[in-house]
């Protein structure tokens, strides 16, 4: 993995792309935007778990609501108290 990430920053290229990892976003404790995941694994209004090649999202919080999810992407608002990576 070193010798990605030295290639990813010598070619300027965003590591979560050339090490194939998410890229968290967290507005306030409002919103949060999760990219390059592979599958939702449980949704509740308390609590998200996302699947990505290195184990488990986990966002906790109260009152979730899904904004946006494609392939790869989620927007989830709601009020976030945690982000775990497990």
């Amino acid at each position: 993995m070193d010798i990605a990430r030295a290639i990813s920053d010598s070619m300027e290229i965003p590591c979560e792309v050339t090490l194939d990892i998410p890229k968290i976003t967290l507005v306030g404790n409002m919103r949060v935007h999760i990219e390059n995941y592979l599958a939702l694994v449980e949704y509740k209004k308390e609590n998200i778990k996302l699947k990505y090649k290195g184990g488990i999202i986990e966002v906790c919080g109260q009152d979730f609501d899904i904004r946006t999810i494609g392939e790869g992407n989620i927007v989830v608002c709601g009020k976030i108290d945690a982000v775990k990576l497990i």
